[in-house]
């Protein structure tokens, strides 16, 4: 039961080397993890007992540099990452999204893009950049949700982000929302139907240009009608944050697309028995 040999500090070098070879070690650094003290100017300290004398002048003084120090920016950049910070909570994001986000917001600033913008807003847009570069299915109804913001202010805040940074973001597949539409109906639909949708949508073509919530939707919802399992159009379309036209819509397209890849097939089946009953 004795403790031969124990290590107490972690002596990785880091990823930040310099040329010299010199680097800190320990875990990598937050960026989001920034000064955000308040000092207060009631001149009392932790205890609740006056700040007299040189001590007290020696607190003014600092009270001044703190609020210069964050007049310089530093205001905007905590209430980014605050905002940053709760938007992945609630959406369930992953830290490596979250951190993609916050410099993101970053290399705006640097742009001077936040001049007349809401700073909420604006790192909400941010956030929604990082999800679709890194390939995360969050749709902008869900930032509009819980960002006390329009949809449109998201959009717009988006379009400029991405071309004054020249971002690449990815074309979200309708596969990668199958997962999440399926849990949020009530009752969920089960995974053989959801492996189902997705060997569909895979063999749909001509999904370019469509939404691909809708494309899901309609998928899961062509699955359940063949196997009978009573889920209504609205039921899905409620999980799925759409309307039930939209279901409506895609299922037309999906339908005449299967129905003229089984004519197809009857006639080239039939074909080959002519050619082998000839031969």
């Amino acid at each position: 039961g004795v403790v031969w040999a124990e290590k107490f500090a972690d002596d990785t070098w880091d990823y930040d080397i310099n040329n010299s070879g010199h680097g800190r070690t320990g875990p990598p650094e937050n960026r989001m993890m920034g000064s955000s003290t308040m000092i207060a100017g009631t001149n009392k300290d932790a205890s609740g007992q006056w700040i007299k004398g040189d001590a007290k002048d020696m607190v003014k003084r600092i009270s001044v540099w703190d609020k210069r120090n964050k007049s310089n920016g530093r205001k905007t950049l905590n209430i980014a990452n605050s905002e940053i910070t709760r938007i992945c909570q609630v959406l369930g994001i992953v830290e490596n999204v979250k951190q993609r986000g916050a410099e993101i917001f970053r290399e705006c600033e640097k742009y001077k893009m936040m001049r007349g913008r809401t700073t909420t807003v604006f790192s909400a847009a941010c956030l929604y950049a990082a999800c679709r570069e890194l390939g995360v299915s969050k749709t902008l109804t869900d930032f509009t949700k819980i960002c006390y913001a329009r949809r449109s202010d998201i959009s717009a805040y988006y379009r400029l982000i991405i071309k004054t940074l020249d971002l690449t973001v990815n074309i979200m597949s309708p596969v990668d929302y199958i997962s999440r539409i399926g849990s949020n109906t009530i009752p969920p639909i089960s995974v053989s139907i959801q492996q189902k949708a997705v060997k569909l949508l895979k063999e749909l073509d001509g999904k370019e240009g469509k939404d691909p919530v809708g494309l899901a939707s309609a998928a899961l919802y062509y699955c359940c009608s063949l196997k009978g399992f009573d889920y209504t159009q609205r039921t899905i379309a409620i999980a799925a944050g759409i309307t039930e036209v939209t279901i409506r819509n895609r299922i037309k397209d999906m339908t005449k697309q299967l129905k003229d890849v089984k004519t197809v097939g009857d006639s080239q089946s039939g074909w080959d028995e002519g050619n082998n009953n000839n031969g």
